[in-house]
């Protein structure tokens, strides 16, 4: 297992510029509807696994990956089967 180094992550997403750095839970098998973010927004998977599913397909992120949403990208985010955490970040881009 990866171990991700929050602390290390979340002052690397403050000094690129994103607020509201937190961290939020991946609820098991948790398929959100289509949907969008009103700003830029950044996730980094610390703990399972996310999938992310766009115009472009589904692609699943581990710990350690970082996937990026410039605003209005229409997308949908699943968890994965255990569960997990991720930081997200959002900035005005």
């Amino acid at each position: 297992m990866i171990k991700i180094n929050q602390k290390e992550w979340i002052e690397k997403l403050r000094k690129e510029g994103f607020r509201e750095v937190r961290i939020v839970p991946l609820p098991p098998f948790n398929d959100k509807k289509e949907h969008t973010h009103d700003q830029y927004q950044i996730d980094v998977v610390l703990k399972g696994k996310l999938t992310i599913s766009d115009q472009n397909g589904a692609k699943t992120y581990l710990p350690g990956d970082r996937v990026e949403f410039p605003a209005g990208t229409v997308h949908i985010a699943k968890g994965g089967p255990d569960g997990g955490d991720m930081i997200v970040g959002v900035k005005e881009k």
